[in-house]
């Protein structure tokens, strides 16, 4: 078998060349860039993670990466405009929290919301600081065992629960200042 010099050429050029990163390594090295950009550069390593979340919109992880991103600048309303259709696709109890957070930061709060959280949260037997956040946001009679059970799990964490000492304006204005 005789392989053609275009062939061999093709397979050279394909061996060096570099591999395409994925879209989760391309979204963790903008949030690098991004972190360590000048304030005059930000606006370009938004634009680029803006085109990524556009053409991988059912990736968790750029959607996560680049909302968060949104979140920490205050861009509260855009952050909510890649989590819907996400949320709505695929019930991640983060990102849907995540979501119902948004809403009630731009006043617009969604109980349901919340309880959808709870929802899948229960039917995964999840319980962690999520889960434990959706039943302190909507008063839930299961929060102080659920807290509970966790800070005896994690004794470590204890510090991290202080913030259910503060009311839930508070504790929202903490997150999405």
């Amino acid at each position: 078998m005789r392989i053609s010099g275009v062939t061999t050429l093709l397979v050279i050029l394909f061996l060096s060349a570099p591999a395409i990163a994925e879209p989760k390594q391309q979204a963790s090295e903008l949030v690098k860039k991004y972190t360590l950009a000048e304030d005059a550069d930000k606006t370009a390593v938004l634009e680029d993670f803006d085109k990524l979340a556009h053409k991988n919109p059912e990736n968790m992880n750029v959607i996560r990466s680049y909302t968060s991103l949104l979140s920490s600048r205050g861009d509260y309303q855009k952050s909510l405009t890649y989590l819907e259709p996400v949320n709505r696709a695929n019930a991640n109890p983060s990102l849907l929290l995540q979501e119902c957070m948004l809403k009630e930061r731009l006043g617009k709060k969604d109980d349901a919301c919340y309880q959808r959280v709870i929802s899948e949260s229960e039917s995964n037997h999840i319980e962690n600081m999520d889960y434990l956040m959706a039943l302190f946001f909507t008063n839930d009679d299961k929060f102080p065992a659920v807290k509970q059970r966790l800070l005896t799990k994690n004794p470590a964490l204890s510090d991290d629960f202080n913030i259910f000492l503060q009311d839930k304006r508070s504790v929202l204005m903490a997150i999405y200042p």
